[in-house]
């Protein structure tokens, strides 16, 4: 981050207001940046500085600045991004505006000097829209699969009210997948814009998206709360297909690029995986695979356990969401997790 976040910091100043925060967490860096952001950070009005004890992962320092929070709406920025001016107070207007839990932008792509807006998968904008009613189809990208949290503004309060502020920290990657789940299981009202204010670069040799190791494997166990707790919603007959679908999708981008991880990691993955498949509502994961084509199917069947085939079960139509009861229905783990139909 040492090459990105005085840019970053920049672009804070350039959205300062008098009733805006700038929490800037620094996870315990050795490189150089936390020496640049303490020079960086006077010259960003209402700018704090913290720095994590330890180096901690992107979920507790995501976590400790949401801790420190005070105002009641929330934006994230990673620290190789950045803002274009004026971006946050237009965010502010929009939630204002529309009085929803979150709101939804594009973003800027940027990949050296190259520049190029990706839209959000929500085709209909500037409309109050229900969050669960754009999980679906599976066979679609949607909003679930546009886990990009800074690409948007969010109600603080209501996520804090809700327990759906925080980021789950046992998770070192995929843990914005499970949250972005978590508000379109949970959340009442959502609105997708046509802004892109949110610079965001691909390519960075730093990312940790770009470190082949075990951390990469943390997709298992967030599909698998995502299922515990779709299995356990009312819609969930009719949503655990997506989960699944998604589920296989990066098993098989993971299965593919095998060969970059090192040898033990390869071996942790193909074991993970295949447990993970034998938890899989079986009659729901073959015909998601059929679906999904002979490639992926190949990849994912090559390391499958051949567990046996249960019964096909009965969808029905789901009935009224009742979000205050969601979280208490979640189901604690277990075998046999995956089960469509209502919660117990």
């Amino acid at each position: 981050m040492r090459d990105y976040c005085a840019t970053a910091l920049k672009s804070l100043a350039l959205n300062a207001r008098g009733d805006f925060e700038f929490i800037v967490v620094d996870d315990c860096s050795t490189d150089g940046t936390f020496e640049i952001l303490q020079r960086e950070i006077r010259k960003v009005p209402g700018g704090v500085l913290h720095q994590n004890p330890q180096n901690s992962g992107i979920s507790y320092t995501r976590n400790a600045g949401l801790r420190m929070a005070r105002g009641r709406y929330v934006v994230f920025l990673d620290g190789d991004d950045w803002f274009a001016p004026g971006y946050l107070s237009q965010l502010v207007a929009a939630i204002e505006h529309f009085g929803c839990d979150f709101v939804r932008t594009d973003h800027v792509r940027v990949v050296g000097r190259k520049r190029e807006i990706v839209r959000s998968p929500q085709a209909v904008r500037n409309t109050m829209l229900a969050p669960i009613r754009s999980i679906m189809p599976a066979d679609a990208s949607t909003m679930v699969d546009y886990p990009l949290v800074w690409a948007g503004i969010f109600d603080r309060e209501l996520l804090a009210r809700r327990g759906l502020l925080f980021f789950d920290e046992k998770l070192r990657t995929a843990e914005d997948r499970m949250w972005t789940w978590r508000l379109h299981l949970y959340t009442s009202s959502y609105v997708a814009v046509d802004l892109a204010g949110i610079f965001y670069r691909r390519d960075v040799s730093t990312s940790l998206t770009r470190i082949p190791d075990e951390r990469q494997l943390d997709f298992v166990p967030c599909f698998e709360q995502v299922a515990h707790e779709v299995s356990a919603h009312p819609w969930g007959a009719q949503i655990l297909p997506k989960v699944i679908r998604t589920f296989c999708a990066m098993m098989a981008i993971h299965l593919d690029r095998a060969d970059t991880y090192e040898p033990d990691v390869r071996a942790l993955l193909k074991s993970r995986v295949s447990q993970a498949l034998d938890g899989l509502h079986q009659p729901l994961l073959e015909r998601t695979l059929e679906e999904m084509g002979e490639r992926r199917a190949k990849l994912i069947n090559s390391v499958r356990g051949g567990a046996p085939v249960p019964p096909a079960p009965s969808v029905q139509e789901p009935a009224a969401p009742q979000r205050s009861e969601y979280l208490r229905q979640v189901p604690a783990p277990g075998a046999n997790r995956y089960r469509v139909g209502a919660p117990a």
